[in-house]
């Protein structure tokens, strides 16, 4: 009886250690069963808030990456914009300097055409021609000569050279044979006298203007000549002084 006894005394401290180690076990497994979803919640909100903050960098670069676009777009325009400022004001600047070319222009022109109207016949010189001929003969040199030598070193003047013929032969022939009279003349004066060509205007005019009647012989030959009209401005004799009032 005695024994019995002590056999339950031994048996029920091990029965109690397995009731508590069963009993743990069991709480450990309910813990685990209630830990286990959160945790995994918890691992699941982690990858989603890595998700969001790899979206959030990324949209953050594209981002920057755009407003770096733009900046580098604003500054190109801005350059651009500098630029055709600049052009313009060049395309002013240079519109400037054209109208003030073309005002000095017009004065000058208006003082040449000021100075076309203040020319007068100083002189006048003539010479004569053989039938049907161009050629200058030594009477005519004569007469250029002494011409050529009053106006070579001046300035202000013009010389109006016109040719004539007497009424032989068509109005053709005889506008042609008084043409070729007149470059004669200023053939001669540029080549002997070096008279610039800019100083001597030239006409053949054939058989008008006559200066006597072409039914003689006389009256004919007198009308074969070439006219040399010396035209001096009125500006050149003028002294300086009294040109500027």
């Amino acid at each position: 009886m005695l024994l019995k006894k002590k056999g339950l005394l031994l048996i029920a401290p091990a029965l109690l250690l397995a009731l508590l180690f069963q009993s743990g076990c069991a709480t450990k497994k309910y813990v685990k069963q209630q830990i286990d979803p959160v945790s995994g919640r918890v691992d699941e909100l982690s990858e989603i808030n890595k998700g969001n903050e790899n979206a959030i960098k990324d949209v953050d670069s594209r981002a920057q990456a755009g407003i770096q676009t733009v900046q580098a777009k604003t500054n190109e325009v801005d350059q651009k914009a500098i630029a055709a400022t600049q052009k313009a004001e060049e395309g002013q600047q240079l519109a400037q300097k054209n109208q003030t070319k073309i005002v000095n222009v017009e004065n000058n022109f208006n003082q040449k055409l000021s100075n076309l109207d203040s020319y007068k016949s100083v002189d006048i010189s003539s010479i004569n021609f053989m039938l049907n001929s161009a050629e200058l003969n030594d009477e005519s040199k004569a007469t250029l000569d002494p011409l050529a030598s009053k106006v070579k070193d001046s300035k202000g003047y013009v010389l109006e050279i016109q040719g004539f013929t007497d009424k032989t032969g068509n109005d053709s022939q005889n506008f042609d044979l008084s043409q070729r009279r007149s470059e004669s003349v200023v053939r001669y004066l540029s080549q002997q006298h070096q008279i610039p060509l800019f100083r001597m205007s030239i006409l053949g005019l054939g058989s008008s203007k006559e200066v006597e009647n072409n039914k003689t012989r006389k009256g004919r030959a007198a009308n074969r000549r070439v006219e040399i009209t010396l035209l001096k401005s009125e500006l050149e004799s003028t002294p300086s002084g009294s040109a500027q009032k």
